[in-house]
C-alpha cells in the first residue's frame, strides 16, 4: 500500500510538469534550469524512496525416512569399542593440539631423615669472629647515594628559565629605552634648529656691511656721542628700509656721600699693605690705559 508521503510526492510530480511549461518556461534560462532542477529531485525521491518489498522465505520440503528399511542379507560388522575412557581420549586430543607427550609417572618426594638434637650439656668451642667498628680511613672512598626528585629538577628548570627570559627582556627593554632616547634627541634638536632659525632671522649687520646691499638705512639718534660706548640694533621695517638703533651703554654714577669721601680722603693706616722684604719679588707694573671707544665714524 502506497503511503500518504510518497502518495503527495507523485501529485506533486504530475502537477509541477504543466506548472514549469506554462509559468516557468517564459521567465528565462536561470528559472527553467531551478524549476527542471526541482522536479528531477522530486522525481528521484519517488524512484529511490519507500519500503523494500519483504523477500519470502522459501519453504523446505519435508523429507521422509523410511524406517523399516531392509537390508536383505548383508550382514552388518559388530561395533568396536576403545579400551580408553572418554576423559583419557579427550587428554590425549589435548596433548595431541598442544604437542605434548605423556609425562610418565613422577616418583614420590623422599623425605630426608631428621638429625638427632644434640644434648645442651654438650657444647662446640665456636671460633669467635670479631666486630670491625665502621672507622674512618684515610684513602678509602665512601659511599655516598645521590637523590634525585622531580619536582625540584622541574622548578629548578623553570627558574632557570625564567632567569634567562628576565636577562633577554631586561637587554631587549635597555636597548629599546636607548633608541627612544636617541629618537627622542634628534627630535628635539630638530626642533631646537627650527626655533633658533626662526629666533635669528636675517643677519643685517652682515647684510649692511656688504657694499651695494641695496638698503635703506636709517639711524636713531642720528647724531650720538661718540666718546660713550653704544649697543647696535637692526630692525628691518620692510624689503628696503631697516633702522640701526643706537643705545647708549653709559650708566650714570651716583654722587659719593661724605662718610664715602672722608673714607677715600683718609684710609685707615691698617688698610695699608706692608712694604716688601728684601726676600720677596718686586710688585708688577700698572696696566697701560684702555683705548677710547669705537665712534661710528671709525
Amino acid at each position: 500500500m502506497v503511503t500518504a508521503t510518497r502518495l503527495l510526492l507523485i501529485v506533486m510530480s504530475i502537477v509541477s510538469i504543466p506548472i514549469y511549461l506554462v509559468f516557468i518556461v517564459p521567465e528565462g534560462l536561470i528559472m527553467q534550469a531551478a524549476g527542471a532542477v526541482l522536479i528531477l529531485l522530486m522525481v528521484s525521491t519517488i524512484l529511490f524512496t519507500g519500503r523494500r518489498p519483504i523477500p519470502l522465505a522459501k519453504k523446505s520440503s519435508p523429507v521422509f525416512i523410511d524406517q523399516e528399511s531392509d537390508f536383505g542379507d548383508i550382514e552388518l560388522p559388530t561395533p568396536v569399542h576403545s579400551e580408553e575412557s572418554i576423559s583419557e581420549v579427550r587428554d590425549s586430543k589435548i596433548r595431541r593440539s598442544r604437542g605434548r607427550k605423556k609425562l610418565s609417572d613422577l616418583p614420590e618426594p623422599v623425605i630426608p631423615e631428621t638429625l638427632p638434637i644434640s644434648s645442651p650439656g654438650i657444647s662446640l668451642d665456636a671460633p669467635q669472629i670479631p666486630i670491625v667498628l665502621d672507622e674512618d680511613v684515610e684513602g678509602m672512598a665512601s659511599v655516598h647515594i645521590a637523590s634525585s626528585d622531580p619536582e625540584l629538577q622541574a622548578e629548578a628548570e623553570v627558574d632557570q628559565y625564567l632567569t634567562q627570559q628576565r636577562g633577554r627582556r631586561e637587554v631587549f627593554r635597555a636597548r629599546l629605552h636607548h633608541e627612544r632616547r636617541l629618537e627622542m634627541s634628534k627630535r628635539v634638536a630638530n626642533e631646537v634648529r627650527k626655533w633658533t632659525q626662526i629666533e635669528e632671522g636675517e643677519d643685517l649687520s652682515t647684510l649692511t656691511s656688504i657694499p651695494g646691499h641695496g638698503l635703506a638705512v636709517f639711524y636713531e639718534p642720528e647724531e650720538p656721542d661718540p666718546s660713550i660706548p653704544q649697543g647696535i640694533s637692526y630692525v628691518r621695517i620692510d624689503d628696503e628700509r631697516v633702522l640701526k638703533i643706537r643705545v647708549s651703554l653709559d650708566v650714570p654714577r651716583s654722587a659719593p656721600t661724605s662718610s664715602e669721601e672722608e673714607m677715600i680722603e683718609a684710609p685707615a693706616v691698617d688698610s695699608i699693605p706692608p712694604l716688601p722684604t728684601s726676600g720677596m719679588p718686586m710688585p708688577p707694573l700698572p696696566l697701560p690705559d684702555l683705548p677710547p671707544p669705537i665712534g661710528p665714524e671709525d
